[in-house]
């Protein structure tokens, strides 16, 4: 039986570490030739119950990457897995140690595969230490571009578009001044690169910080560990996230979590609720 020493505020990240630890290495296969890497700086809401007094989000952040190649792009969180290369270096036996000053772990764990397979878009996430895989036939929104929008961004001019896409509706500032028809997640199909993009709630904000030309030989790589997970749609990832109970995750891994007996009561009910789910994708 493994056994997890940990406070009341560090649960939360033993929840997600739990099933962290480092197996063989796993190989990362070329999928494409890397052409540019463009960071969006992200605000997301996790709790859509949790507000100030003035009604404002507790938004949590990560730095996201795109990296663009000549077929296919890859989405992911540079935050979160700075977090976990940190974490696989720190682990070690079956006792696992999590300080609450630990960096910023991010709040968005997916990665995301447009066009590979070829025609397809790959989607990875997972809920609590599982892991999900989802394949779908590529989409793209339905634009309204704004006519006489304009704003600049970067110092790059920009237009305004509009969609409803996967149960919310979005804004969108894209530049023709960088021709790539590609923008953070799944928003992407506008005559030029999404340099900002936000939900009509605000729950999801994508902002452009940076973007960078590839180097000689880098490339857009794909884990064959991804492989391993399971395979899913996105309306049973969505129902699992929403619905998934911590104690009877841990319990089929035979983790045990122990905690001083002032805390007992609160660590038991944390464990025996869904943890707060706000998916990109509204069903």
């Amino acid at each position: 039986m493994k056994r997890i020493t940990l406070t009341l505020a560090a649960l939360a990240l033993a929840v997600l570490t739990v099933s962290a630890k480092p197996n063989k290495k796993n190989e990362n296969k070329v999928i494409d030739k890397l052409k540019y890497t463009i960071t969006y700086r992200t605000k997301s809401v996790r709790d859509t119950t949790k507000t100030d007094s003035v009604g404002r989000y507790n938004y949590q952040n990560d730095d996201m990457q795109l990296e663009v190649g000549e077929k296919v792009s890859y989405f992911y969180s540079a935050t979160r897995r700075a977090y976990m290369e940190n974490l696989l270096k720190s682990l070690g036996g079956n006792n696992i140690q999590i300080q609450t000053s630990t960096p910023s772990r991010g709040n968005l764990s997916m990665n995301f595969y447009r066009n590979y397979p070829t025609g397809k878009s790959t989607y990875l996430d997972e809920v609590l230490g599982e892991d999900f895989r989802i394949i779908e036939p590529l989409e793209q929104p339905k634009w309204d571009i704004i006519a006489d929008s304009t704003k600049q961004i970067l110092n790059y001019d920009c237009q305004m578009a509009r969609c409803t896409f996967k149960g919310r509706t979005w804004t969108a500032w894209f530049t023709a001044d960088i021709p790539l028809d590609n923008g953070p997640w799944k928003l992407c199909g506008l005559p030029g690169l999404i340099l900002r993009a936000y939900d009509a709630k605000q729950q999801y904000i994508f902002d452009c910080v940076g973007m960078k030309q590839a180097a000689e030989g880098e490339n857009i790589t794909y884990n064959s560990d991804f492989d391993k997970y399971s395979t899913s749609t996105m309306k049973e990832f969505v129902d699992y996230q929403r619905k998934a109970l911590p104690e009877d995750i841990f319990a089929a891994k035979g983790i045990k979590i122990e905690v001083s007996e002032e805390m007992k009561s609160e660590v038991q009910q944390l464990l025996a609720k869904p943890q707060p789910s706000n998916p990109l994708e509204l069903y």
